[in-house]
């Protein structure tokens, strides 16, 4: 099988969910002897750009500017130069910039939904602006043309149904997965200043400014968890720098209990998260995070103590597993869960022991892969619709 995967972002990139997910899948396509080709269809290129060719882990990735694939020419050259069966769209932006293609070639494509539009687009926009209008009316052609649909949530996969009209068949759930490998073998440790041995972390690993991950419902929590818990330090292990300084100011005489690190490789995350006494998930009960967040992925698989926020699939994935503590979105309600980690050593202990079975069953990308290539075989069967 061979597949052409388009995303409107860099491979490698930023090291952040939406990037890595992409470069999780085609490494562990590579091993199932999946010939995977990357085309990163990129919106604004300095003048004078032009399509380029480099190669990432042996994979061949090409950089496309608008006049390249506006009019789709630019991936039929890729597909002359090697032939894919399936298209695997990453994220609306990647999707909706080769639909043309796709349409007019009839290659089968599998739309991968990362969060919904409607919280993505303008988001600063009230009533929102003609980018966002172009980009809903395209995307609802997307979703109408692709052959397979791959949802990060049971609620996304619930309104690509109901509201978009998608029969069911054509949609499926896989979260985002990760190497569990990554997990297993030994890294150096990552010092972390202002942090002894004998501190409670309460850590956050991800954005700290994305709207709806929440973090400023964390900082406002902290007062109370510092009150009670003098041991207790909260990490936050993402960008940006700016951020943490605010976050700092507005804590006032906790402040400096507040340690921001920016900056930091794969390899140091899960040397970071193995240093968390808890690893807290904030996020906001809103319609974007109706997609299980590749962040629950690198939790689970880092095997310490869970407390997030009760939404969507969280009951599923957390509470009836036992991997995690849920509380209501709110300040007291997620003081209330770390400090009832903090206080229980034996439910701390045994949230960290379930993380792992959860990992294995959803996340592990060696299970993941047997789903992507179910849903490849399925598209290329159907087609287009």
């Amino acid at each position: 099988m061979r597949v052409l995967m388009v995303t409107s972002f860099p491979i490698p990139g930023e090291y952040d969910g939406t990037a890595m997910l992409p470069i999780k899948i085609l490494r562990a396509l590579k091993p199932r002897g999946v010939d995977v080709v990357v085309a990163y269809l990129r919106l604004r290129p300095p003048a004078g750009f032009s399509a380029t060719r480099e190669d990432f882990e042996g994979t061949p990735v090409y950089t496309l500017p608008p006049s390249s694939w506006v009019a789709g020419r630019g991936l039929e050259r890729i597909a002359r130069e090697h032939p894919f069966d399936v298209v695997h769209a990453q994220h609306y932006g990647g999707a909706t910039r080769a639909y043309f293609a796709c349409r007019r070639n009839r290659w089968p494509m599998v739309y991968e939904i990362h969060s919904l539009l409607g919280e993505e687009v303008e988001r600063d926009r009230l009533g929102r602006g003609p980018v966002f209008r172009a980009y809903r009316a395209l995307e609802r052609r997307v979703v109408a043309h692709a052959a397979q649909i791959i949802a990060l949530g049971e609620p996304v996969k619930d309104v690509v149904v109901r509201e978009k009209g998608v029969p069911e068949d054509r949609v499926r759930v896989i979260y985002p997965g990760i190497d569990l490998g990554e997990y297993e073998r030994p890294v150096p440790d990552v010092p972390i200043p202002g942090i002894g041995p004998d501190h409670r972390v309460v850590m956050y690993i991800g954005s700290i400014v994305h709207p709806n991950q929440g973090v400023p419902v964390l900082v406002d929590a902290l007062p109370q968890i510092f009150a009670a818990r003098p041991d207790a330090r909260c990490v936050l292990v993402g960008g940006p720098a700016s951020a943490g300084d605010e976050y700092r100011r507005k804590l006032g005489e906790y402040g400096d209990r507040l340690t921001v690190i920016t900056g930091t490789t794969p390899e140091q995350v899960v040397a970071l998260s193995r240093r968390a006494d808890v690893l807290i998930h904030p996020r906001l009960a809103c319609r974007e995070n109706y997609s299980v967040q590749s962040k629950l992925a690198v939790y689970l698989a880092a095997g310490r103590p869970i407390v997030a926020t009760d939404f969507g699939d969280y009951q599923r994935l957390l509470g009836e597993t036992g991997a995690g503590v849920l509380t209501e979105v709110s300040p007291e309600g997620i003081a209330g869960g770390v400090l009832k980690v903090l206080d229980d050593p034996v439910l701390a202990s045994r949230l960290a022991e379930a993380c792992r079975p959860v990992a294995e069953e959803y996340f592990g990308m060696d299970r993941n892969v047997d789903r992507y290539l179910e849903v490849y075989r399925r598209a290329i069967d159907q087609g287009p619709r």
